[in-house]
């Protein structure tokens, strides 16, 4: 085995391409796809958040579902199951959606479902399956295709509208066509675990002293980790998790950046071209926002497996709080080159941080359960931003309102996150297992 190439680095760039066609073209693209839609139905701003929120929703709310098939049929069989499930949504977009009320039934049902499934909670549990050392730059690292596909597909999505007349739907057409291709790459080159090809995590030898000083062999032995960074050797059921107050603290955190991120996506074009700014200008300010995001997510890849997550996020929050903050009064035009770097940045930390801190905390084996637990709220959260701040802009005629609210909301998660610090697993429950383990060694 030991003369075996890890197969962990492969699989993370296999998992990268797919999150970059399924994922990332049709949540962020959507803010150029939706904006052009409304235009064409006659769509107000409201409605217009509607529409992304009935994405974000079932992009989020089925996450349950996802991890239930995830830890049933696989890894492999959900991303094929919702690239598929992508495409078919893309194609009812082309033919079906003539009007608002298709058109968001189309997005929250079989586009939504699509995102959840071949979304990024399967390729996060494969990261938290094949590395444990270096848990969080894998996890950062396979979700910087979001980032990427976002600030590409943006502005390739507006040419392509503009080149074919004006005509939303080819970009669904475009969309549709990378599901098809992420579906095929998911079941051609996705692998469940380390043990199915014969490996350990982060390629480790049989015998090799992990990042813990413990044997990769499973020494029972507790060990002092070497590194500052909290990350727990014990299994965690779910009742156990909902049991830790850190839990609650870390969800909180999806009321500002998370929900103003969908916000922002929903209404950031529309934001912007309502301060004077052109068409094109909007879209490659939102490219800069994405493309940003590959700052903060970067930045976690470096930092995470040193420093202790939760004051990385706590800071990464309020970066995003001023982002957005500024967002709302970018006016110049060189604003437009400037919140999306503060914006994009932190929100591409916060997420990283938030995905990678749940692992840490309750370990893998946990860990699509509590992502499939956590992820619905802020689901609801993030669908039901962009509906009040549409609502705000057609009463007062601007998004500072709503914008400056979540800034205040990623203020005071930041301070909250804090204190969120590593949970302790319950000792009952090895007393427990002790006592049944020496009853049955009595018998």
């Amino acid at each position: 085995m030991a003369k075996n190439e890890f197969f962990g680095w492969k699989l993370l760039w296999i998992l990268w391409a797919v999150i970059f066609l399924n994922f990332a073209f049709p949540t962020f693209g959507m803010s150029v796809v939706n904006t052009d839609m409304a235009r064409a139905m006659h769509l107000d701003h409201k409605e217009l958040g509607l529409a992304y929120s009935a994405f974000s929703l079932m992009a989020g709310l089925p996450a349950p579902l996802a991890a239930m098939s995830i830890n049933k049929f696989g890894i492999r069989f959900t991303m094929v199951a919702g690239a598929l499930s992508m495409a078919f949504g893309a194609l009812l977009m082309v033919f079906v959606a003539h009007t608002a009320l298709q058109a968001i039934l189309v997005l929250a049902l079989p586009v939504g479902f699509g995102a959840v499934m071949c979304g990024t909670l399967a390729p996060q549990v494969a990261m938290a399956r094949w590395f444990h050392r270096k848990r969080a730059l894998a996890i950062a690292t396979v979700l910087s295709a979001s980032g990427t596909g976002g600030c590409i597909a943006v502005p390739l999505l507006n040419h392509v509208i503009a080149k074919w007349g004006g005509d939303w739907r080819a970009a669904w057409v475009c969309m549709g066509s990378g599901s098809i291709a992420a579906a095929l790459v998911a079941a051609l080159f996705v692998k469940e675990s380390p043990e199915q090809m014969g490996q350990l995590p982060d390629g480790d030898a049989p015998g090799a002293l992990t990042a813990t000083g413990a044997a990769a062999s499973g020494a029972a032995a507790e060990v002092k980790p070497r590194s500052s960074v909290f990350k727990t050797t014990e299994d965690w059921t779910l009742g156990e998790v909902f049991k830790t107050p850190s839990l609650y603290m870390l969800v909180l955190a999806y009321l500002g950046f998370f929900a103003g991120f969908f916000i922002f996506i929903a209404h950031g074009i529309a934001n912007l071209e309502g301060l004077g700014h052109s068409p094109a200008a909007s879209a490659r300010s939102l490219a800069l926002v994405l493309f940003s995001a590959l700052l903060g997510q970067f930045t976690i890849a470096a930092l995470g497996d040193r420093i202790e997550m939760r004051f990385l996020f706590a800071v990464a929050v309020c970066f995003f709080g001023v982002g957005i903050w500024l967002a709302a009064r970018a006016v110049s035009p060189a604003s437009l080159y400037f919140y999306p770097v503060v914006m994009g940045s932190g929100f591409g930390a916060s997420f990283t941080c938030m995905m990678a801190i749940l692992g840490n905390y309750y370990g893998p084996k946990a860990y699509p359960l509590v992502l499939g637990v956590t992820m619905p709220f802020g689901t609801i959260v993030g669908a039901i931003g962009p509906v009040v701040a549409g609502y705000f802009s057609d009463k007062y005629g601007s998004y500072v309102y709503p914008f400056s609210g979540v800034a205040a909301i990623c203020f005071a998660t930041g301070v909250l996150l804090i204190f969120a610090k590593p949970p302790v697993k319950p000792r009952t429950t090895h007393a427990g297992r002790d006592k049944i383990a020496a009853a049955v060694q009595a018998t």
